[in-house]
């Protein structure tokens, strides 16, 4: 009897997760960075308060490993510019350490961690992470998404070490 019921609960287990499939329901994305690299990035936005910090991150595929500031080039509190030497210099650095764009940070310092219009509008051609960190609150918010095509997707964190 007892071998019955477990059957019956193993079968109603699959019986939702094919419906949750079928109904196109997909795990969320996730990205990885370690809690010295969140500590940096937030150092590194409140040295440019009251403006926008910006800088790439780099890593392996959905590692983050590096954080690399550049400077804007459009110092204001609700915009940047990433400068396009910094960016040059940059990726020339990434290709001699076998290492990726992971992603595009930039803060708002007295906003939320959400994607304005402007960052919608301007986000990299690519499928890359964009990080945003929200200064205004007194403690940092750091969020991230996928923005392509006009589209916006929030992307999970997950903070180790």
């Amino acid at each position: 009897m007892g071998l019955e019921k477990n059957k019956k609960r193993k079968w109603k287990r699959n019986e939702q997760s094919s419906n949750l499939r079928d109904a196109g329901v997909t795990h969320k994305e996730r990205v990885y960075i370690s809690k010295k690299l969140i500590q940096l990035l937030e150092a590194e936005c409140k040295k440019e308060l009251p403006n926008e910090a910006c800088g790439f991150i780099s890593g392996h595929t959905k590692v983050c490993k590096n954080v690399w500031p550049t400077r804007n080039t459009n110092p204001s509190p609700y915009t940047f510019a990433i400068d396009i030497h910094d960016q040059d210099r940059i990726l020339g650095e990434l290709k001699k350490n076998h290492e990726e764009l992971v992603g595009v940070y930039h803060s708002h310092p007295f906003g939320k961690a959400v994607p304005s219009n402007d960052d919608i509008k301007h986000a990299p051609g690519q499928q890359i992470y964009y990080f945003i960190i929200a200064l205004g609150r007194g403690e940092a918010n750091i969020r991230c998404y996928k923005i392509f095509n006009g589209n916006v997707r929030e992307v999970d964190i997950k903070i180790y070490g």
